[in-house]
């Protein structure tokens, strides 16, 4: 636990006689964690318990069974261990936290949006941004390898400290820009981009096999980002799916938004769920194209 232990034990125990447990939701989450015991296990399961409860309104598109599978890989993973120590009291909030280098870690109902989606079901992944490592080490538990891939070479270091030391022995890290490292083509069954754009790098596209999923937020703006699911098809087609509006730290490098304009990433922002939106169903748009080329520009 970090700095903030004590001050939290004193008002546990301040309030504990009267504190009635309270929801794991934005708006009461310094309550919700004066109220949690001082044990990350149980923050966690609490969390779990709260997110089966929202994704329900996704469930028609993920299905059930994926969501339960990114759900079972979350509580596997030791959130706090991959936040600093120094405020690793917060890890369980729902928010997102702030990492460094302008970049954080998703909230964690993004997190299990994300991995629900991918559902590698113990395919190959790729990882564009690592950042914390802790989406990696979610999907290390959905998957056979993940190729986690971060821009910030300092994060990159980072997170393959603490994956290693965490257990996640087929993930690997590497500090690059993922567009521009040549992927195979048709090479992963999954990849998951935790950065926004105006649309998907066709380089990772390629990289995709049929029958595999590409989740990535995609808007011309962050402010108009949708996390889009885009699905190969046997005979090459791509169709994608917008699931819901979200706001993610920008791609950088190769992809990047031409021109683009946004303010930095705050935590308060950036891997967060767009107001006003958690929870909605949301409409979902369908479409297929025969060329790559004309599905990117219709986003």
């Amino acid at each position: 636990m970090g700095y903030l232990t004590t001050i939290l034990n004193d008002l546990r125990a301040g309030d504990a006689p009267a504190n009635a447990p309270a929801a794991w939701s934005e708006t009461t989450a310094h309550a919700w964690l004066t109220a949690m015991p001082d044990d990350f296990a149980v923050q966690r399961d609490a969390m779990i318990t709260a997110l089966r409860r929202r994704l329900r309104t996704l469930a028609h598109r993920l299905g059930p069974a994926a969501i339960e599978r990114a759900l079972a890989a979350m509580a596997a993973v030791r959130r706090e261990a991959f936040v600093c120590p120094v405020v690793d009291d917060l890890a369980y909030l729902p928010g997102p936290i702030a990492i460094g280098a302008d970049q954080i870690m998703s909230h964690p109902e993004l997190v299990a949006v994300l991995a629900a989606a991918a559902d590698p079901r113990g395919g190959v992944v790729l990882d564009v941004g690592t950042g914390s490592g802790y989406q990696a080490a979610v999907l290390a538990q959905m998957a056979g390898r993940v190729d986690s891939v971060e821009i910030v070479a300092p994060l990159a270091r980072l997170a393959a400290t603490r994956l290693q030391r965490e257990g996640c022995a087929n993930v690997t890290v590497q500090a690059a820009d993922a567009a521009a490292l040549g992927h195979p083509a048709d090479h992963y069954d999954a990849i998951v981009v935790a950065a926004g754009a105006a649309r998907v790098p066709p380089e990772l596209l390629c990289a995709l096999r049929a029958g595999g999923r590409l989740v990535m937020p995609i808007g011309p703006t962050a402010a108009t980002e949708w996390l889009t699911v885009w699905s190969k098809h046997a005979d090459g087609t791509i169709s994608g799916q917008r699931l819901r509006p979200v706001r993610f730290v920008p791609l950088t490098g190769r992809g990047a938004r031409a021109g683009r304009s946004d303010p930095e990433p705050r935590a308060g922002g950036a891997g967060s769920i767009a107001p006003g939106n958690r929870g909605i169903d949301l409409a979902a748009k369908e479409e297929r194209h025969p060329e790559i080329e004309t599905v990117l520009d219709r986003v």
